[in-house]
């Protein structure tokens, strides 16, 4: 199992558009991706669950990634974390 800590940057949170784009990206993979806020806990392929996390700015979630591809999801999810989306999260 891969393990990701993010804190959450962005001044809107975990809104519809960064969702949309993390759930996309986890579609990817075979891989079991979950998402941990607090208390909740979300399907990474699931836009719904995902947007119920309610993340927002300064919350932390956790992202593992359980599978045969898990190391290419890590580095793909690291990748857009760091490079397409930086002002959504710091890894």
């Amino acid at each position: 199992m891969k393990t990701l800590k993010i804190k959450i940057k962005n001044q809107e949170g975990l809104h519809a558009r960064p969702a949309s784009r993390l759930v996309s990206l986890c579609h990817d993979f075979n891989s079991d991706i979950t998402i941990d806020s607090g208390d909740t806990k979300a399907n990474g392929k699931n836009i719904t669950e995902v947007l119920g996390l309610g993340a927002d700015r300064g919350d932390k979630i956790v992202i593992d990634i359980e599978g045969d591809d898990e190391s290419a999801a890590e580095g793909a999810l690291k990748n857009m974390f760091r490079n397409n989306i930086p002002e959504m999260g710091k890894i």
